[in-house]
């Protein structure tokens, strides 16, 4: 009776260890609030990729940068490996630097270089300036 006694008490603690073992092995699953900007940059960063992706993909855009010696699946391949970080700065970048988006800043600079010409009697444009002789 004896040596049964010592089977089931030392069978009985190796499952017992077993199964604390096995429990604690788990890794715990972890639930914290996920807020709004959290979620949002996740699917923004995915649509500045696929907005870049599909810029890369215009034949316009192709037959560029063959002729510039640049193979395409190359570039997509970089593009790929780009940060969230820095694709969100490459469209910032591609934003401010639109050909003819400062209208204003071009007329304004047209005026002065017409004001300087017509008061240095190269041009007749203004009828309220007078020559400076």
């Amino acid at each position: 009776m004896g040596f049964l006694n010592i089977t089931k008490k030392s069978m009985a603690i190796a499952l017992s260890a077993q199964l604390v073992l096995a429990t604690q092995a788990v890794t715990m699953a972890q639930a914290e609030m996920l807020g709004t900007d959290a979620a949002i940059s996740k699917y923004t960063a995915l649509n500045n990729r696929s907005v870049l992706m599909d810029e890369l993909q215009r034949e316009d855009v192709r037959a560029e940068m063959i002729a510039m010696g640049v193979d395409p699946a190359e570039a997509e391949a970089r593009l790929a490996a780009l940060s969230d970080a820095e694709i969100s700065t490459i469209l910032t970048q591609m934003e401010n630097d639109s050909a003819g988006a400062d209208i204003l800043g071009t007329l304004f600079t047209i005026f002065v270089i017409l004001l300087v010409t017509d008061l240095l009697c190269l041009t007749r444009f203004f009828n309220f300036t007078r020559c400076v002789r």
